[in-house]
């Protein structure tokens, strides 16, 4: 069981395109997730009008883009289409695209981070509504997936409809999930409270192909409980555990480190950070691969 260990870029909102693929080199990846935006670090209409000159730049580099990771609504018709014409320039197999936000989305009122939701906002209509229109769209979006040979990533993300295994399930269970996939953050899901890992796995397991890797923790204080990123080996997520439960179920998918403890004031502080995280997962996952391999031996 190999890691295929890829880097969020959306860690490095401080760094150029050119400091960022710098980085993940020396800091030992070989695949990224481009944050594509108008913020950082390429823009949708950069990716359609030189997507192809950088892709060229990327494989001299000897550096993959499995996801183009965007904030694109779901019910944006012109940038889903641009995005898949863009992934089909970059031979780019995987993009991700953004649900609504669950309405007053409280649990951000008490992190101890400033984070963005990615979202788009829906107040007009009702919950079991909005599903069905979600799952119309989705199925359109399912046909212009297939006509593209590109899969569309759903992200598990507190905040929006879809932050739970259930949630998840009800979004995409009667879709292909060769076409309309999940990326599984768990770190995400513990931050509203998660499901059981083992039943939910299971659940939708066929539909996850991308896993990001962070943690959280959860403490109080004399104004009460608030939550906030925490060191990958050291947070309220059990890696080992999840990593034994994912194998199990022959997850044979990209991890991507999303570790927003990333420093970002200098390249060379980023660079012994994602180092140390990278050599640090990499060792978890060795180490619950033979345990499993060990198990298996025995049962022969």
């Amino acid at each position: 069981m190999s890691l295929n260990l890829n880097l969020c870029t959306a860690t490095l909102p401080n760094f150029s395109f050119i400091d960022v693929v710098e980085i993940a080199l020396a800091s030992g990846y070989h695949g990224i997730e481009l944050r594509v935006s108008d913020d950082y670090h390429k823009s949708l209409q950069e990716l359609s009008a030189q997507g192809t000159f950088i892709k060229k730049q990327l494989q001299q580099a000897n550096l993959s883009v499995p996801v183009l990771n965007t904030y694109i609504p779901v019910e944006d018709d012109r940038s889903v289409d641009q995005l898949l014409e863009c992934c089909q320039k970059m031979a780019v197999p995987k993009a991700r695209l953004v649900l609504p936000k669950s309405y007053g989305a409280s649990v951000a009122k008490i992190a101890n981070v400033k984070e963005i939701i990615p979202s788009f906002e829906v107040t007009d209509r009702e919950p079991v509504e909005l599903i069905k229109t979600l799952n119309k769209k989705l199925r359109q979006i399912e046909r212009k997936a297939y006509k593209a040979g590109v899969k569309i990533l759903l992200e598990l993300h507190w905040g929006t409809v879809m932050s739970s295994f259930s949630s998840a399930y009800l979004l995409t269970s009667d879709l292909d999930p060769g076409c309309i996939a999940i990326t599984f953050d768990p770190a995400n899901m513990m931050v509203e409270g998660k499901e059981d890992w083992e039943f939910g796995l299971k659940l939708i397991g066929s539909h996850i192909d991308n896993i990001h890797v962070k943690n959280i923790s959860w403490f109080s204080s004399n104004k009460g409980w608030s939550w906030e990123w925490a060191p990958v080996g050291t947070g309220m997520v059990n890696w080992p555990e999840l990593i034994c439960l994912l194998n199990r179920n022959r997850y044979s998918g990209d991890y991507a480190i999303e570790d927003f403890l990333v420093p970002n004031h200098s390249k060379q502080a980023a660079i012994a950070y994602l180092c140390s995280v990278h050599n640090e997962f990499h060792k978890i996952y060795e180490n619950m691969s033979a345990t499993i391999l060990q198990s298996l031996i025995c049962k022969i």
